[in-house]
């Protein structure tokens, strides 16, 4: 259950096991009763006259009809002696009443040489109303060693009643005590203690640990038939800084006089204050029950149950309906072994206080139908616990910040474990279908709610903060935050990390965007950073849904990607993918070792052999007519511009056409906006041209598709043509598709010569 909270308990073990002590001294006190009796009855045989009653009103005689000084009786059976009775004076009035001074009596019980002895200095006996008071200094010594005293004891012989109007004291042994008066009835074998009793029950052992148990109430009632005592008006127990308190305290008797049950009535507590162990307990009602060595073996606490620690390091406190403890003996102790609460218990744990400045340490609330706490063997410390029954456990911060985010674990069951020491939870376990809530304590736009459920969920915690570390959630897995879910076999929640891992059964992430499936996929909260590694495969549901960032035409079309890794920045809109990245949509697909997608500034960036292939472009064929001839091409990077429709491929570029083939260390192509098709494209740097039987070089150059022509610079630029010779020029251009070129400038500007070119022409149809 908690830190320090369970095993102080069991310091109201010794507490509650002295108690069946004070039973012992009730019927003490009832032996004290009946050697009056036999006193009476013996004191009755010295006149075997019998008195009779006169007729008319009763009135007390003044008329002294007999005076002896230093009277003594004694009363034999064979030859022992039973009754002696010494007096300094007894004086016998008409009435036959008798009035003794200094009286003293020794009865010898018929299983003790030891005489049970009363002395008082005054006893006045009426036989007419068959009744014998002692007064001044009445003091009872009994063969047992009990010892009682008073100022005055009253016994009614017709209704076997003795009563002690005024205050009492009584003690034997280790165990003493005081009321304000006392009744005991012999015929309903009933004692009374009254006008506030108080008990004291020393330690049998002397030591510095042992305390007295001290015992007072308004009142106790001894009831012999029913075997039971009650403590009422307000009862409390105490032994040092623990006590156990009600309105109303029953002890229960066996046969044997064994306490067998002691019930605690209206405003049940159970306290103690001992520095660094203080608790308490509290109910409507409570019982405990003993074995027959009378040892405690369960309590049992009803209606309005609150439990909690004092002065914890890590306070905790419980509320149900109904709970119960069981204890296992020890020797001569009773240690507790399990807890069991139901009508919906709530146990709160809160952060430690040594770690009060930690922006870690949270507080915890357990609640569930029904809880179970298991001890270890030293009855100290926590082992284990069971919540069953639509369970959930909330983990707050106990400094909530802006950023600081409160959880919620919910399962039809937890099973919990406990570190070794100090009742501080290690691991709860969540079965039968478990969910976690993650829900920010200032939620925006940005900071939502977090769910993740699974079969189930084991989630560990710190020792010193006593926060959740980690939730392994196993089976069937599955996260969800806003817009954004993912599922997998397993899932992994890193508390410090505020990180998702999903694992197994090829784990998958979507949104409103795209989706993703890889081996291995971690979503970092914090950072709204999701990264996926093995065989990681992307879908943007539509080019339009990648912001623009990919150079693909039909905006309504998905666009795949795979790679090795990916990493997706979702606040920012970055997505990079390496190793083997490959997206592409229809036919058309771009290459590289890392691509990148940037939707905010619609932007693709490929490195590392970059091959692209782009099949909306257009060509005119041998018949004159328009056809599709798609467009490949290789380099060390590529980037793509959305804004300005531009493909810009850098280092050892290699484009393809069909046949034509245009190399180049920079190569920015020009696509259209209405078709997306190639409008022009522009090389720089170690340009080269090359088509079949043809090869030109320069530094530059620039091919417009309207009218297949290429413009080639250089210094000077110079195209060789197998059937028609070389040109050189500063500015050559070169029509891809007749064969001619055409030089604009040459030294000193004059024209270098003509070029002569070979074309078929198709026949017309």
């Amino acid at each position: 259950m908690t830190e320090d909270r369970r095993h102080r308990r069991i310091r109201f073990v010794n507490l509650r096991a002295r108690i069946p002590r004070l039973l012992r001294v009730v019927a003490l006190v009832a032996l004290a009763a009946s050697l009056i009796v036999v006193i009476v009855s013996y004191y009755r045989l010295r006149n075997r006259t019998p008195f009779r009653m006169l007729s008319g009103r009763p009135t007390l005689s003044k008329e002294v009809v007999g005076v002896v000084e230093g009277y003594e009786r004694r009363v034999t059976e064979g030859d022992r002696l039973r009754l002696l009775l010494r007096a300094a004076r007894d004086v016998t009035y008409a009435d036959g009443r008798h009035e003794l001074e200094n009286v003293y009596l020794e009865y010898y019980p018929e299983t003790s040489a030891v005489p049970d002895k009363i002395s008082a200095r005054r006893a006045l006996y009426d036989p007419t109303e068959e009744k014998i008071d002692f007064f001044g200094a009445v003091h009872v010594e009994t063969h047992e060693r009990l010892l009682v005293d008073a100022e005055q004891i009253s016994y009614h012989q017709r209704e076997e009643r003795a009563e002690v109007p005024v205050a009492v004291s009584f003690a034997r042994d280790n165990v003493r005590g005081r009321a304000g008066g006392a009744m005991i009835d012999a015929k309903a074998r009933r004692l009374e203690l009254h006008n506030g009793a108080e008990l004291i029950i020393e330690a049998r052992q002397s030591g510095k640990d042992q305390k007295p148990m001290i015992i007072r109430a308004a009142r106790a009632d001894f009831d012999q038939r029913n075997l039971t005592v009650v403590f009422a008006g307000g009862a409390t127990a105490e032994q040092g800084r623990d006590s156990m308190s009600a309105d109303t305290l029953v002890a229960r008797l066996s046969e044997e006089k064994r306490v067998q049950r002691i019930e605690a009535r209206g405003n049940a507590l159970l306290r103690s204050l001992d520095e660094g162990h203080a608790a308490e307990v509290l109910a409507a009602q409570m019982e405990f029950a003993f074995d027959d060595e009378q040892r405690l073996e369960r309590a049992d606490a009803m209606r309005d149950v609150r439990a909690r620690t004092l002065d914890a390091d890590s306070e905790a406190a419980l509320r149900a309906e109904r709970a119960q403890l069981d204890f296992a003996a020890q020797g001569g102790r009773s240690l507790l072994r399990a807890l069991s609460a139901d009508g919906r218990p709530v146990i709160t744990l809160a952060a430690p206080r040594s770690r009060a400045g930690d922006p870690r340490a949270a507080n915890k609330r357990l609640t569930a139908d029904s809880v179970h706490l298991f001890w270890r063997d030293s009855g100290r410390d926590l082992e284990r616990a069971e919540a069953i029954g639509n369970a959930e456990l909330v983990i707050e911060p106990a400094h909530p910040s802006p950023v600081a985010e409160r959880k919620a674990l919910y399962a039809p069951r937890f099973d919990c474990a406990f570190y070794e020491t100090n009742n501080l939870a290690q691991q709860f376990t969540a079965v039968g279908g478990a969910k976690l809530v993650i829900t920010p304590l200032q939620p925006s736009a940005e900071r939502v709610e977090k769910v993740i459920t699974a079969q189930k969920m084991i989630a560990l915690f710190a020792r010193d903060t006593q926060d959740v570390e980690r939730v392994e959630a196993l089976g069937e897995a599955r996260f969800d935050e806003g817009e954004r879910h993912g599922r997998a076999e397993n899932a992994t929640y890193v508390a410090s990390e505020r990180t998702v891992r999903l694992r197994g059964a090829e784990p998958t992430v979507w949104d409103d965007r795209a989706r993703v499936k890889a081996r291995e996929i971690d979503a970092d909260l914090q950072r709204e950073v999701s990264y996926a590694r093995g065989d990681v495969a992307t879908t943007y549901y539509s080019q339009a849904q990648t912001g623009g960032a990919t150079p693909f035409a039909k905006t309504k079309s998905p666009v795949f990607i795979t790679s090795n890794a990916a990493e997706f920045h979702h606040r920012d809109g970055l997505a990079i993918f390496t190793g083997n990245a490959r997206a592409w949509q229809e036919d058309n697909f771009v290459r590289a070792d890392r691509l990148t997608l940037r939707r905010a500034e619609r932007r693709m960036e490929a490195e590392g052999r970059v091959q692209s292939a782009f099949y909306r472009a257009r060509r005119k064929v041998e018949s004159g007519s328009s056809a599709i001839v798609p467009v490949f091409a290789i380099a060390d990077r590529m980037i793509y511009f959305d804004a300005d429709r531009l493909i810009r491929y850098e280092g050892h570029v290699d484009i393809r056409q069909g046949t034509d083939r245009l190399m180049s260390e920079v190569a920015e192509v020009y696509l259209n906006k209405e078709a997306n098709e190639v409008e022009r494209t522009v090389a720089q740097r170690n340009v080269i041209l090359t088509q079949p039987g043809r090869r030109g070089v320069g530094d530059w150059a620039q091919y417009t598709a309207l009218g297949e022509v290429v413009v080639l610079t250089g210094s000077p630029a110079r195209v060789e043509d197998v059937e028609q010779g070389s040109t050189e020029s500063r500015r050559l251009t070169v029509y891809l598709n007749d064969r001619r070129v055409v030089a604009e400038g040459g030294e000193n500007g004059r024209p270098t010569g003509r070029v002569h070119s070979v074309h078929r022409v198709r026949r017309q149809k």
